[in-house]
């Protein structure tokens, strides 16, 4: 499975990406000149700030004040002045620089050219034919050696000549360590970094290196190595890149691929989806499939795109790395749209909402070391902004795990929940793993994020408890006064979060036997949180009152966070307020929704957990038309541009897992598996392995002409769950280490297991 292409990129949203976590790139693929547009993770724009507004204590009060006696402007003015951090910024992701390989006498007009990246051996290839000899580049980033590997060969008896060196535009000393390597290093305003690229191997020709050039003639293969470290995590960066070079040159290229591809093997080659595809289209580059996708169907390159997903996050996020920013990992600006840092207002959860679904939970251990830093920052930012207990965060955060408010932007940037959201993956990891020393580990963080808001909560005139002052997440409200406003009191957002948050907090500590004043103080204010509202057309309300929009098609739909990625609101335990969350999706795609890559794939999720299959698919060519690039990442309009988001790619991919599976819950616990509750119209035939269910279980689904054939379930863990398919119930135990192939009927038919159908 590949995506490939039949020309060279010519800009950057062409170009493929490769990554292990930490190190990653994009590869261009030129005939005479190639470009590898290099990062590190923990490459950013400076150290660590102390930003909060001096003034943030006492202003709060009389912000909150003024939202009770209704006066918004005064409040909204105060805010911006008060509480708004000092600097208002967080850090930038910045790119770490270029590879650049220049070819001698090397025409730019090639035969049989294909440039691909292979999903399966994660891999990037380029091959051409100049003149009568074959050219070939493979490329991949090893997670277990920690460097880029790339070979390039010839088969001609003249062999190549090329010069390769690497490039920055902003580092401060560059040359080379010996006869084979080549670096710079530099200071990202107090972030030391350094990179070296090292000659490893090569057959015939010879070798020297000039200033900071690698200089090859004649040879007729070569291998190199490249590594990189920031301070982040090395005193001594370059230290640390020229031993991960020496180890890593110990082994041969053929060592080297070995252990790559044995951890791919593992780690990620673990979950497939497969669609009856065209062959026609099979044989089409992949950039003028995905015009055809746009407006035709064409399931083998939805496959494509589900593992491609799945790549996506595997390449930017490995344990011991950060986790997946706003670009994953790749970004080539020194000043990438939103800094290109961790937006905890939908947009790093979306990254993650697929991981444990689709076989990737280890991809999500950076999020939680994330967390783990952010702890002592929110503690700080809670009581020295708010005067409260436990810790906080806004709607942005960076490498440093900074919790103060960013920005100077009101529809945003004054929303406490960033924390409180983050703090929901950990319970949800904890039912797909099953792992009580993961929760008891973790348990403190949600404990303390529970802490703040017992604390920061009012109640309102009717007794219910209330965030003051919040927003709902960058849209705008008009009062029936005309007024425009942002900050509110109790978006419905809030309380949908905060439900789920205490309710998996409580659950957690039931779980762990843990029962303290702080179990007590939650048991009491979770059934007093304000409830949804639904307004007089049905919709439910995303403010306190029922205000008017001045973006009705508004790109975050916030108070449908209970349908999803939350799970309050299900067609089957709450079909009022599925109704009403239909209504509230139906009017903001009528008024222009789904504008935006991640926003669309938000939209498609909700579809299919109203179990709409027609209109994921709709969705889904609404994605290809819109919000892809033609290297199928997904794109997000900006004032320069559309750019690169990964979201969008793991939202959709987080979409498609549940047109395949879906849990049903009650509470907090999952208590069923409904397969294939929304199956598109295109996906008639197809199979997937490997789709992880809550409880330790994984699941292999066989279906044809739309119609489930067979189901197989492994279990690592002594399972019990209840099995949905169309109106057929099954209760299904298994012990650890079991599997069992259940028919269409959901009956046993290879195991001495026996199922109970109800």
């Amino acid at each position: 499975m590949e995506l490939w292409y039949n020309k060279p990129a010519t800009d950057w949203n062409m170009a493929l990406p490769a990554g292990n976590g930490r190190l990653g790139c994009m590869q261009f693929g030129g005939v005479a000149h190639e470009q590898f547009q290099l990062n590190e993770d923990s490459l950013w724009s400076g150290g660590p700030m102390h930003r909060l507004n001096p003034d943030a204590a006492d202003t709060l009060p009389k912000v909150q004040a003024l939202l009770r006696q209704g006066k918004l402007p005064e409040a909204e003015r105060l805010a911006l002045n008060g509480l708004s951090s000092t600097p208002c910024g967080m850090r930038a992701y910045q790119p770490l620089g270029d590879l650049i390989l220049d070819f001698d006498d090397l025409s730019t007009d090639a035969d049989c050219y294909k440039r691909s990246l292979d999903l399966e051996t994660g891999s990037l290839n380029v091959r051409f034919i100049v003149g009568n000899a074959h050219y070939e580049r493979e490329t991949f980033i090893s997670y277990p050696d920690g460097v880029l590997v790339l070979r390039v060969s010839v088969d001609s008896p003249q062999g190549l000549s090329l010069r390769c060196r690497l490039n920055r535009k902003r580092c401060e000393k560059a040359g080379h360590l010996d006869n084979s390597t080549t670096y710079f290093t530099g200071n990202s305003n107090g972030i030391r970094y350094a990179a070296a690229v090292r000659l490893a191997e090569y057959d015939g020709g010879t070798s020297r290196v000039v200033g900071d050039t690698v200089l090859l003639c004649g040879v007729k293969s070569a291998v190199f190595l490249l590594a990189a470290a920031t301070t982040y995590r090395e005193t001594f960066p370059l230290q640390a890149v020229t031993s991960c070079l020496n180890n890593a040159a110990k082994q041969s290229y053929d060592e080297l691929k070995k252990r790559h591809l044995d951890y791919i093997c593992k780690n990620f080659s673990t979950c497939h989806l497969n669609l009856a595809s065209d062959w026609t289209l099979e044989r089409l580059p992949t950039d003028v499939r995905l015009k055809y996708a746009a407006t035709q169907a064409d399931p083998g390159l939805d496959a494509l795109y589900f593992q491609y997903g799945r790549w996506l996050l595997f390449a930017a996020s490995r344990p011991g790395s950060l986790p997946a920013n706003l670009q994953g990992i790749w970004n080539d600006s020194f000043f990438p749209p939103w800094d290109s840092k961790f937006t905890i207002n939908i947009n790093t959860e979306m990254n993650y909402w697929p991981a444990a679904v689709c076989g990737l939970a280890s991809c999500e251990e950076p999020l939680f070391d994330l967390l783990a830093r952010m702890v002592p920052n929110g503690q700080h930012t809670a009581q020295e902004m708010y005067g409260c207990r436990g810790f906080v965060a806004h709607h942005n955060t960076d490498l440093w795990g900074d919790t103060d408010p960013q920005d100077r932007y009101l529809p945003a940037s004054f929303w406490p929940m960033g924390a409180a959201w983050l703090c929901t993956h950990i319970w949800r990891y904890y039912l797909y793993s099953c792992d009580v020393q993961f929760l008891r580990s973790r348990f403190t963080i949600l404990e303390q994020a529970v802490l703040f808001f017992i604390d920061f909560l009012e109640q309102d005139e009717d007794g219910f408890y209330v965030t003051n002052p919040s927003v709902s997440p960058e849209n705008t409200y008009i009062l029936p006064s005309g007024v425009h406003g942002n900050l509110c009191i109790g978006s419905t957002m809030d309380m949908q979060i905060l439900h789920e948050l205490f309710a998996g907090y409580l659950v957690a500590a039931a779980e762990l036997d843990v029962s303290n004043e702080t179990t007590h103080e939650a048991a009491t204010i979770l059934p007093k949180l304000r409830p949804m509202r639904i307004g007089k057309d049905g919709r439910l309300l995303e403010w306190g009152g029922e205000y008017g929009e001045v973006e009705p098609g508004h790109r975050h739909i916030s108070h449908l966070y209970a349908l999803a990625p939350g799970n309050e609101i299900s067609t089957l335990a709450t079909p009022k307020w599925a109704d009403a969350a239909r209504k509230t999706l139906e009017y903001r795609l009528a008024n222009g929704g789904g504008y935006t890559g991640w926003s669309r794939a938000w939209i498609a999720l909700f579809w299919v957990r109203l179990g709409e299959g027609s209109k994921w698919e709709e969705c889904l060519r609404e994605l290809y038309a819109n919000s892809t690039f033609p290297n199928l990442m997904d794109n997000h309009p900006s004032k320069h541009g559309p750019v690169f988001q990964i979201d969008g790619n793991s939202g959709m991919l987080a979409a498609m897992a549940e047109c395949l599976v879906q849990i049903i819950y009650e509470g907090m616990k999952p208590q069923a598996v409904s397969l294939l509750p929304a199956l598109p119209p295109s996906w008639q035939s197809g199979s997937v392995m490997g789709l992880r269910l809550p409880g330790g279980a994984s699941a292999d689904i066989l279906w044809e002409k739309g119609i489930l054939l067979k189901t197989t379930l492994h279990a690592t863990a002594p399972w019990r769950m209840r099995l949905h398919y169309a109106n057929i119930d099954a209760e299904i135990e298994l012990f650890a280490g079991q599997s069992v192939t259940l028919n269409t009927a959901l009956q046993t038919i290879d195991s001495s297991k026996s199922t109970t159908v109800i």
